[in-house]
Parts: structure tokens; sequence; C-alpha cells
């Protein structure tokens, strides 16, 4: 019996951070099997004879039965270190690929039975500025220029080729915070964005991504976002930048710039791997200093683009620009980009063989306001991802 309580607690802990090795190997187990220990009852004092695997069986099942969720197991396993990631270690993608599927089915887990979880509201198009909303809505049940035209008219352009918008109700952007914050509690690993740096704060959001946030409920937000107003927005200002190839995949990712001793800081000059790219905060007041974009149009004109609580930026992936270093408070972000499969048509028309001499799309080849707005078929995330992502 004691025994059989040792490779039952021993069991226990194995199935919570190490699933995949077992504390006794088959062998083991069947050579145990064959023995046929001496058991007495406290009570009786009666000898009672049965297999070893009999007993551990069944005490493991019952003992462990309540720690065995894939929500437990995922929160019990160890993540790889700041400095395994940092240098790309293989154990880092060896962790990601070998719990993939455990942590999505935590987080579905996470989502049904967690009381932090269960208590957060709904993501739904409400959260979208008022204005917006209104704007895009128009345009969907009916795709004119002029209902395009007021739609643009809403933005600023604060650089050329970059466009801003108040994008959340400032009534309601706390909704997003605290999905973003509950998910941070929640216990299970994520991975954090490290493309040019590793933002500890952050997440990958897109299904493409390992140790994304898969959560449900907001995954279907996300792709709703997407598809309503990433997407179909990035067609309208830059037609002749895109058409259906250049942006049918998605990639995402949040962001936390902190301003204090060790925090992360700022992004040096860069471009996307993306067609179009989507900034949205995601702060319900300004809290920083410091921390703004910058953008490189050539000729030494760079402008400095202030960031307001709750606006979207929106440019072409292949515009250069880097983030400020933040001197105090925290700034955060959700990323959006829209892409080519594998990654081939990353930066739109300026790959394509359909482009003129000047990078662009002729006329003649355009999306029409009717074919900007369309939404593509519901499928399977695996069949519609390619699962290539830019890092």
């Amino acid at each position: 019996v004691n025994l059989g309580k040792s490779i039952e607690s021993k069991t226990c802990s194995q199935n919570q951070f190490h699933r995949k090795n077992k504390l006794l190997s088959m062998q083991t187990l069947k050579l145990l099997a064959t023995k046929k220990p001496i058991i007495r009852t406290p009570t009786t004092q009666k000898t009672m004879i049965f297999p070893l695997s009999t007993t551990v069986a069944a005490t493991t099942s019952a003992a462990c039965a309540a720690s065995d969720s894939a929500l437990a197991q995922a929160r019990a396993l160890q993540m790889p270190s700041r400095e395994e990631m940092l240098r790309r270690d293989s154990k880092v993608y060896r962790f990601w690929d070998a719990n993939e599927k455990l942590l999505e089915t935590a987080w579905k887990e996470w989502q049904v039975n967690d009381k932090q979880a269960l208590a957060l509201p709904k993501l739904d198009s409400s959260l979208i500025h008022p204005e917006l909303r209104a704007a895009v809505e128009a345009v969907w049940e009916n795709p004119t220029e002029s209902n395009e035209r007021a739609l643009k008219n809403l933005w600023k352009e604060v650089s050329p080729g970059v466009y801003d918008i108040p994008f959340f109700d400032m009534d309601k952007i706390h909704i997003v915070r605290q999905w973003f914050d509950q998910a941070a509690d929640a216990g299970i690993p994520t991975r954090p964005p490290y493309g040019i740096v590793l933002n500890r704060k952050g997440f990958m959001i897109d299904p493409r991504s390992v140790g994304y946030l898969a959560a449900p409920d907001f995954q279907t937000w996300y792709r709703d976002l997407v598809d309503t107003y990433v997407r179909p927005l990035g067609r309208l200002f830059f037609p002749e930048a895109i058409l259906p190839n250049d942006d049918s995949e998605t990639f995402a990712f949040s962001i936390q710039y902190q301003g204090q001793e060790g925090g992360d800081k700022s992004i040096r000059p860069h471009s996307d791997a993306s067609t179009i790219t989507f900034n949205i905060n995601l702060d319900e007041e300004k809290t920083w200093t410091g921390s703004s974009l910058i953008f490189y149009n050539g000729g030494g004109d760079n402008r400095h683009v202030e960031w307001a609580p709750g606006h979207a930026v929106m440019h072409l992936g292949r515009k250069m620009h880097a983030a400020v270093p933040i001197e105090s408070g925290t700034r955060s972000n959700l990323v959006i980009w829209t892409m080519g499969k594998g990654g081939g048509m990353g930066y739109g028309s300026s790959n394509s063989p359909m482009a003129g001499d000047n990078g662009e799309y002729p006329e003649v080849y355009r999306l029409s306001p009717e074919q900007r707005w369309v939404k593509p078929e519901e499928q399977p995330p695996t069949q519609y991802l390619d699962r290539w992502s830019p890092f």
C-alpha cells in the first residue's frame, strides 16, 4: 500500500508537470503488475492479494481526477526562461509545439470554469467608437463610393499614408482591458511577442501563432474585428496596394511599454512584414510620457505621431516607423496585420508582378466598393490559416 501511495503521489505530480514523461516506464509497470503484494486492511487485518497495477490505477485515478484537467496541467507547466526565448533556444520551440493542444483546451476550460473569466463582460461591436461603427455599418449595408467617402472623412492623415481615428468607445474600452488583464492572470502560459524585441507584457493573438490567447469568445471577437473593420478599411485607404491575395491572412499581438527601470521601452526603426498594419491603443487615459510613433517619409521628413487613448493608427506595412522610448507610465496596444499567404505578398503590390513601374496596381485591377466589403467564408482555422508566422 505504501508503494502504491508513493507511485500515486509521484504520478499525479508528473501528470501536472510532465504529461509526456511517465514516472514509470510501461515495462516497469508490467513487471510490478506480475507481483502480488500482500495488503492488510486496517480494520479486519484480513489479507488480500491482487495485482499492484490495479491498486496504482485506482488510487491514481481518484486522487488525480480533480487536478488532471487541461487547465490544471497548463498552469503547472514550466515556461522557458526569458534568456532562452531571447536567444531563440530550440527548447522554446519544442515547448510550444508539444503543448499546443493542451493550451488551447485549457483556454476553453478557463472561459467556462474560472470565476474571473465567467464575470467578464461580453466582447462585441458595441466596443467600437459609435461614429466609426455607424459609418462602417452604413458601408456594409450599402457599399457605395458616397458611403465610403463619408467613412474616410472621419480619419485624419497624421503623416503621409498614415491615418488616425478614435477607434474604441472610451466608455467601454475598460472591457477590452479587463479581458487582457484577466488573461494575464489566468496562469496559462502564453508566448510573448518577440520579433524585433521581446515584449514581456504582450500576447500573441492570432491562431497561427503558438502560445496564443485562445479563449474562444476572445477569438470570435478578434476575427470579427479583422473581417468587419481591419481588412476592408485597409482596402479602402490603399486600393493601389491591395488585391484579395494581399490580405487574406492575419497576424496579431499585444504589446506594452513600461517607463520603469527594466521595462520594454521602444522599438527601433523598422518596417512590418505586413500589407496593412492596424495599431490600436488600449489605454483608458494617457498616463505615459514619451512613446510617440515616428514615421520616416524620406528627405528628412520624419513625423512624430502622439498616441491618444483608444485611437487606431493605420498604414502600409512597408512604411518605415519606430516607437520612441517611453519615459514614464505604461502604454498598451493591440497590433493587427493583414498579409498574403506564407508572407509571399507581405508588402502588397510592391511584390506583385501585376503592379506597374510605380509599384502600384493599375486602375483596371483595383477592387470596387462591392469587392472591398466582402467577408471570407467561415471555415475552421486549420483550413484558412497557412500557419506561416512572421515571428
